[in-house]
């Protein structure tokens, strides 16, 4: 990587882009959530250094974090008047210096977030068209400065999960780009272990990314525990004082199995003082509570429900606080909590889609089911095993939709316990008998199958499976379900190229 050193020395005017050492404590203090301390801080670079340009872009890092978490229209409104002001100033620096495209590409890119957040999605995809281009051609002209590679990797991965149906799109607008390409880039600086000091610094905010996406498009629990593996190296104040990493800690521990300890992980939030709330992780701790049955969870869904100013899993929280209920034989808690989501929202996330959908669908869920479920999703195996096994099938399975479910939640758990072979065959019967029906558990099991496949280098079985849950026209967690069989495809096709 070209260093700053150098480029202030053959050009004064790269004094434009100092990111000396208050930029970077505020920058960390920037992705702790740490806002007061980053302000200060850039006010006092402001002071000393009128011209750097470098606390224009982390301005712009802290009002767009502050949106992705909060979700808050009102500032959303307010934040929007600044960005011209400071792409016009940004615009000004020299454009012999890496971080010229660099500052204009990560403002364009963490607006492009922000405006999903409230989508804006017109917005969205243009401030994304820019950061590409920028982020692009500062490659070609820098292909040593390392910090493009996590916002090229991001950009890269967003382009390979855009739907067949809308791919003309990228066409037109000159936009490429794959999930795999992606996470090579980011995984680049997330495993950074080289002297420079400005990309060490960038190690947890790539690391977060990776983290987010293994979490979301990637169902391979070895690729999870590496990432948990990185997560785990990085320095200490990273590690127990950024709620970013710890909602990542957290996450990827409920994601393979180790509910116990992604509870452990959340409790550390405790103790952090003077940041900006995090709620997200109130409504976490609340499904790590619940997928041990563990009824405290509704105490943390209150809170995020009572405290957030967005809408993103407020249905989902509220589902959840009406499965407590239900676990808890209060049928009229229950209808009361289900009747406050009975109505007609258009949702952006895949769990406050299905929560209204599920709610909508049943008049009572099926306790049996409800709480193998949960226990599976905490990674309790054998617990959840149980609740299925020790009971007659026709004590719980009373529709044809709990017939498929108990198929599903059987394959699923033989899954995780490695029954390879029995799982495939509760997978199959779920398939055989729900691929026409409008629940999701026919083309969840079919991606599950491709997992299975690909696991065991079975590319053709692997490719089949995953164009099965493609083709199967699941209402429920549509988005989700399809992303996550794109990618595998994307994968395994790579494989038999290979």
């Amino acid at each position: 990587m070209v260093s700053g050193v150098f480029l202030f020395i053959i050009n004064p005017s790269f004094s434009q882009y100092n990111f000396n050492e208050n930029c970077q404590l505020s920058y960390q203090a920037a992705i702790s959530l740490q806002f007061a301390k980053a302000r200060l801080l850039i006010e006092k670079e402001k002071t000393s250094d009128p011209q750097n340009l470098i606390p224009v872009y982390l301005e712009n890092l802290i009002d767009c974090i502050t949106l992705f978490i909060s979700e808050d229209p009102a500032l959303y409104r307010h934040f929007k008047e600044k960005k011209s002001r400071r792409l016009s100033l940004l615009e000004k620096g020299w454009d012999g210096s890496p971080y010229y495209r660099f500052c204009l590409a990560q403002v364009y890119l963490q607006w492009a977030f922000a405006r999903l957040k409230f989508e804006d999605y017109a917005a969205a995809a243009n401030e994304l068209r820019l950061a590409y281009n920028l982020l692009k051609t500062n490659d070609e002209i820098f292909p040593d400065f390392l910090l493009n590679k996590t916002g090229l990797g991001i950009v890269h991965v967003t382009f390979g999960v855009i739907p067949e149906n809308y791919r003309w799109i990228s066409s037109i607008l000159g936009l490429k780009g794959s999930i795999d390409q992606g996470i090579d880039e980011i995984r680049q600086i997330a495993m950074y272990s080289g002297a420079d000091k400005l990309v060490l610094l960038y190690k947890p905010e790539a690391t977060f990314c990776l983290a987010f996406i293994t979490l979301n498009l990637q169902q391979n629990k070895n690729e999870a525990k590496t990432v948990l593996k990185i997560l785990n190296c990085l320095d200490t104040n990273y590690l127990e004082h950024s709620p970013l990493t710890i909602y990542a800690r957290a996450s990827i521990l409920m994601k393979t199995g180790q509910n116990d300890d992604a509870i452990k992980a959340l409790q550390q939030r405790s103790e952090l003082q003077n940041r900006f709330p995090f709620l997200y992780l109130d409504y976490l701790e609340g499904i790590a509570r619940l997928n041990k049955l563990d009824f405290s969870a509704s105490d943390y869904f209150e809170t995020f429900l009572n405290s957030y100013k967005g809408h993103n899993y407020s249905m989902s929280a509220l589902q959840k606080l009406s499965w407590i209920a239900c676990l808890k034989g209060d049928s009229l808690q229950y209808r009361q909590l289900a009747n406050r989501m009975r109505k007609k929202v258009v949702f952006q996330v895949d769990e406050d889609k299905q929560a209204v959908k599920e709610t909508n669908a049943v008049d009572y869920p099926n306790r049996a089911l409800l709480r193998a479920r949960l226990l599976f999703d905490g990674g309790y195996y054998f617990r959840a095993l149980s609740e299925l096994l020790d009971k007659p099938v026709n004590s719980i399975v009373k529709t044809k939709k709990d017939f498929i479910e108990y198929s599903y939640r059987l394959g699923r758990i033989y899954h995780e316990s490695n029954k390879t072979e029995k799982a495939i065959e509760y997978y199959q019967n779920t398939i055989d008998r729900g691929k026409s029906l409008p629940y999701y558990f026919a083309a969840a099991a079919a991606m599950q199958l491709g997992l299975i496949y690909e696991n065991q280098n079975e590319w053709g079985n692997a490719e089949a499976a995953y164009r099965l849950s493609l083709s199967i026209d699941a209402t429920e967690y549509k988005t989700s379900l399809r992303q996550k069989a794109k990618a595998g495809l994307e994968r395994v096709k790579k494989k038999i190229k290979t």
